[in-house]
């Protein structure tokens, strides 16, 4: 609302300081209720603070019944008590101000607000204020019974459950075992000796040992090629612990790799694990690859870098980057891509990041400036692709400097263009003293011609040559700023 009559510093100022009694208290006392009180007598601010920005709008001053009314979620008739102060004070004192002549009050928008006026808005909020806090005690009251009578239900819910389940324990423990043979995990359970009380089909199948074999033996006589091994740890673990563990584990016997969870009880351990061997495989191909992958990303003799298509955060860079454009790897871990490139590039830059389409896997070339460490603004030729990097939407980025590249070719053709007007002035500034020349030679020749005559010819003559000598002069300047020898060098 500032924006209507340029009243950003109250805006700013009086509900920037409101929200900062309010946090204040919320933050310093946690496990206080007063926070609640200050939102009380803040939201009659508020009221105060809108009036005065609409210059006395009428509609303004419903904001107290607004925030009366989102004061009965806390269920406390007497967080009405701060609000209702602050609007009986800020109305009397205001109201009296306005009705005196004092200006910029913007109380309201009458002339005057009279007695009978006042007594009325006053009686009218007083009733709005009784009702919300009438809600909020009966809210609370409510709240309190419904409370109780949900304890009374759960205590009957509860006894009428363990009725039902003493009835039925027996067909529970019929039901848990077709269930345990019935899941796709192995299970097998042992009491506090490791004697093995359960072996479903599946841990069966799983391990290449019958229920016969080790029903009611030891686990550890019949495994006892796993006697110290990472299971043997854990499951001892969870016992000593009482805590369930989640592990996988290598069984060399069968080279079969599982994961295995262990939960501890009263009577035992029960154990589930199942078989992931595949899934082990394919994730040592891909750590194999993502090794393979970083070999080539850090040897490359070119700078690479990977960023984050999201935040645009590096995530990674190559030791030819950390070389090329001076920053440390972990200050290229904490920039952005913007923070390579010059200011007045990065709209640029943001537009063009806007342009890739998710997925997009093509390679997109082109050339861009980058920013050095040192300051330096180099040109650089950019390969990019798409990636999923870590979970993340990623591009690969291979940069090839090519200033010095770029500096030659434009230092040839700054030396053609002077090429040229070196071949123009020959074929042309040139010919023109050397036309005359040739033209008066034969006149100087003539026996007819009195002496004055050839006289004022060998003028036109030493003239015509010095107009030449200034033009192989001009040549010769230009022929000596050809940087012959930075080029062949190069």
């Amino acid at each position: 609302m500032a924006c209507y009559y340029d009243t950003w510093l109250i805006a700013i100022g009086v509900g920037g300081l409101s929200l900062i009694a309010y946090y204040s208290v919320k933050i310093a006392l946690p496990d206080s209720s007063l926070y609640q009180y200050v939102l009380s007598a803040v939201l009659g601010v508020f009221m105060a603070q809108f009036i005065y920005q609409m210059h006395g709008l009428f509609e303004m001053h419903f904001f107290a019944f607004i925030g009366s009314a989102l004061l009965i979620t806390y269920q406390k008739w007497k967080l009405q008590i701060p609000l209702t102060i602050v609007v009986v004070v800020h109305h009397a004192t205001l109201g009296y101000l306005q009705d005196i002549g004092y200006s910029q009050v913007y109380f309201t928008q009458l002339d005057h607000f009279p007695l009978q006026t006042f007594i009325i808005h006053g009686a009218l909020a007083a009733t709005v204020f009784f009702i919300c806090g009438l809600w909020a005690y009966q809210l609370k009251k409510y709240n309190e019974q419904h409370t109780l009578q949900t304890i009374e239900l759960g205590e009957l819910q509860q006894e009428a459950r363990l009725s039902v389940e003493r009835k039925k324990s027996a067909e529970a423990l019929e039901e848990r075992n077709i269930i345990l043979e019935s899941i796709t995990d192995a299970f097998f359970a042992v009491d506090h000796h490791w004697v093995v009380t359960y072996w479903n089909s599946m841990a069966e199948k799983v391990l290449c040992t019958s229920r016969n074999d080790i029903l009611h033996h030891r686990i550890w006589d019949v495994f006892s090629d796993s006697v110290g091994s990472l299971s043997y740890q854990k499951y001892h673990e969870a016992i000593d612990t009482n805590q369930a563990v989640h592990f996988e584990d290598h069984y060399a016997p069968l080279e079969r790799w599982y994961e295995i969870s262990a939960y501890p009880s009263a009577t035992g351990l029960s154990v589930y694990f199942k078989d992931v061997t595949e899934r082990k495989l394919s994730q040592m191909l891909l750590t194999a690859s993502e090794k393979k992958y970083s070999d080539l990303f850090q040897l490359s003799p070119l700078p690479m870098w990977v960023f984050d298509m999201e935040t645009l955060q590096f995530i990674d860079v190559n030791e030819a980057a950390v070389k090329h454009y001076g920053y440390r790897r972990e200050e290229f871990l904490s920039m952005t891509i913007l923070d390579i490139r010059p200011a007045e590039d990065i709209s640029a830059v943001q537009s063009t990041i806007a342009g890739y389409q998710p997925g997009e896997e093509r390679q997109r070339p082109g050339i861009f400036r980058h920013r050095k460490k040192s300051g330096e603004i180099i040109q650089v030729d950019v390969q990019s692709t798409s990636i999923q990097y870590k979970d993340k939407t990623a591009r690969v980025i291979l940069a090839n400097d090519i200033t010095e590249r770029l500096n030659y070719i434009r230092a040839v053709e700054k030396q053609n263009e002077k090429l040229k007007e070196i071949s123009w002035m020959q074929s042309h500034v040139v010919r023109a003293p050397l036309a005359k020349i040739i033209g008066l030679v034969p006149l100087i020749n003539d026996a007819d011609e009195t002496i004055t005559e050839r006289q004022r010819m060998l003028a036109y003559l030493l003239l015509a040559a010095n107009e030449l000598d200034d033009v192989i002069r001009t040549i010769s300047e230009k022929t000596n700023t050809i940087e012959i020898n930075s080029l062949t060098t190069f």
